[in-house]
């Protein structure tokens, strides 16, 4: 069962919070390569000639300046406010409630939590470019939980120092 708008303390100490992690967007080196590139095409865009654009063979794309200008106008834009918002996400587990809580501010300010008595299976994919963390109970629906954003890397670690705490949760990583 997921609680929202929990009424969670944001301090990071205590002795019952285990397996802590944060991140914010001025610690993620995505936000700045988004920054970083977008400046990158704002640059090429704006010194760039679209008359100029011609490939050896003659042929010619003056239209892709201009596109290539507003896709490094929006990514820089995106990264700049990624980084002036400075948005928290996280995760820890509360050994005294039992309880595994996470935050993820992009997309709201609540502090979210499942009781991982309720959770039966782990499952962590990094095979592929979205790697991804799930949660499933005992009947073996999908769990409510923001994945792969709140959960340290190495995500199987993480699944499995989660069920060295609670015995009863199986791991599946690839």
């Amino acid at each position: 069962r997921c609680m929202s708008g929990s009424s969670v303390s944001r301090d990071m100490s205590g002795p019952d919070l285990v397996m802590l992690h944060q991140t914010s967007g001025r610690r993620d080196v995505r936000m700045y390569g988004l920054l970083g590139g977008g400046l990158v095409f704002v640059y090429a865009g704006a010194t760039i000639d679209p008359a100029t654009n011609c490939s050896s063979g003659g042929e010619c794309a003056p239209w892709l300046v201009p596109v290539a200008f507003w896709m490094g106008v929006l990514a820089t834009l995106g990264g700049a406010a990624a980084l002036l918002r400075n948005p928290r996400r996280g995760s820890r587990i509360n050994q005294r409630t039992g309880e595994l809580m996470w935050w993820d501010e992009t997309h709201s300010p609540d502090v979210r939590s499942l009781k991982l008595a309720d959770v039966a299976v782990i499952r962590t994919d990094t095979s592929t470019d979205t790697s991804t963390v799930m949660l499933f109970d005992r009947q073996g629906e999908l769990m409510p939980y923001a994945g792969a954003d709140v959960t340290p890397w190495p995500y199987p670690k993480w699944a499995h120092g989660v069920a060295k705490l609670y015995p009863h949760i199986r791991v599946e990583a690839d």
